[in-house]
This record gives C-alpha cells, structure tokens and sequence, in this order.
C-alpha cells in the first residue's frame, strides 16, 4: 500500500503507513533530522524516507514495539529508551506469544493465518546498534528534547520540539490506549507519571499521536490523567 507524506509543519513531515495506519515523524534542522519510529520498515517508507532526509539522520523509537520498531533493520543505529533496550527483555514479544497461544486454543482461526500474523507482532532485532536515548537532538537550528514516560512500555519516549510547539508522544498517550506491558505499573500509578511530566511541558501545544492523523491539543493530557485515576480495577478485564 505504501507511505503518504503529510507536511504538518515547517520541515516536519508525517510518514503513515496506509495498511497499518501507524504514523512516522520526520524533523528536519539546516544539519541533521530526526525520525521518530520507523513502523514496519517496507520500500514505500524506504523510498519516502530518501527524498526527504538529508544524510545526517538521528533515528529514535518512542518505544520498542513492532508497528514502531520493525523498520530499524534499515538504519545503523537507533536510540531507545533505556529501559526499552533489547537486552533488557521485551515484554510485548511475551504479550504477543500469549494472544497467539489463546487464539489457537480457543478460536477457529487457521494456525497458519496465526503464524502470519504474529510475525508481524514480535520485535527481531537485527544488525543495527540500540543506544541509550539521548537527552536532546541538535539537527542546526532546531533542538528536539526527550522526556521519559514510562508506562505503555518502560523506555516510552516523549520528543518536544518547543519552538513549534509540537509533542510527539507516540503511544504513551492516546485516544484509545493500550494500558501496559510494563506489569509493575497501575493506571493511578501511570497519571501519576503523566502529571510529574505536566510542569515540563511548557511552549507544548500540540500533541501528535502515532494511530491517528490529526494532533490533539495539550489539555487532552489532562483530560487523559483524570480518566486514569477515574477507571476502577473491577470494571477492566
């Protein structure tokens, strides 16, 4: 299916994959770019990616799941957060496992389509060298800070890029959020991190979201953080 480019600022482009509909962030300074998160990787965001970076390209996962990650075998070196890091374990390759080990179990769906389907599902890393992620990017005139935010996965990364006014925050924050594979944190616990990173949010406007094409405004983070606190363990499954 392919890539679509979206110029949603001033040399800030949105990749989406068209299957997938999982987004790509591409910040681009006078010396250097920043992608956040390479999807599934594929030809169609290959070829994207080459007419819109410039050589010096910093590569970053908001966290290290597959529809983020998956597309890191193209690159040399990558930046996750710490916690994030392959040989810390990978806790979604267990979730992953899990839901595919239920399916066969309990459903009539084909093994096979399973099999296919999970592929897609586990993190395999490849050749490219995982660093620590890096307090900020200088790409020349343009400084993207990160901000931890552990709790869809452990390193998830938030990327502010104050001058626009732009925060990329991947899954970490959502419309409809997959709650956690990190099994130490609680959903109290988590707005609990999300309003420790509130004091830290000033210039921020705008909220870009990995699933979705339209920004959501600041405030929503707030909105999010009272949602936590307001859902009770005994109504979730």
């Amino acid at each position: 299916m392919g890539t679509k480019v979206n110029v949603i600022g001033k040399n800030t482009f949105m990749l989406t994959d068209r299957l997938i509909r999982v987004n790509q962030f591409l910040l681009v300074g006078e010396e250097g770019a920043l992608l956040i998160d390479t999807g599934y990787g594929g030809k169609g965001f290959a070829s994207a990616l080459k007419k819109l970076a410039p050589p010096r390209l910093f590569v970053a996962n908001s966290h290290l799941h597959p529809d983020h990650s998956n597309g890191n075998s193209l690159f040399e070196r990558i930046y996750v957060g710490e916690a994030d890091m392959p040989e810390k374990g990978m806790p979604s390759n267990a979730l992953a496992l899990a839901v595919a080990e239920h399916y066969e179990k309990h459903s009539h769906v084909p093994k096979a389509l399973i099999k296919k389907i999970l592929s897609y599902g586990l993190i395999t890393p490849g050749k490219e060298e995982y660093a620590p992620m890096s307090a900020s990017f200088s790409l020349g005139g343009r400084t993207i800070e990160t901000l931890a935010c552990p709790g869809h996965t452990p390193g998830s990364t938030l990327f502010a890029d104050r001058e626009s006014g732009d925060l990329f925050v991947g899954d970490a924050v959502n419309g409809a959020f997959w709650a956690f594979t990190d099994p130490s944190l609680t959903l109290s616990g988590y707005a609990e991190v999300l309003k420790g990173l509130l004091p830290r949010l000033d210039g921020c406007k705008r909220l870009w979201i990995s699933h979705s094409v339209k920004p959501l405004d600041i405030g929503y983070i707030e909105a999010f953080i009272e949602t936590l606190l307001d859902v009770k363990p005994e109504e979730g499954k």
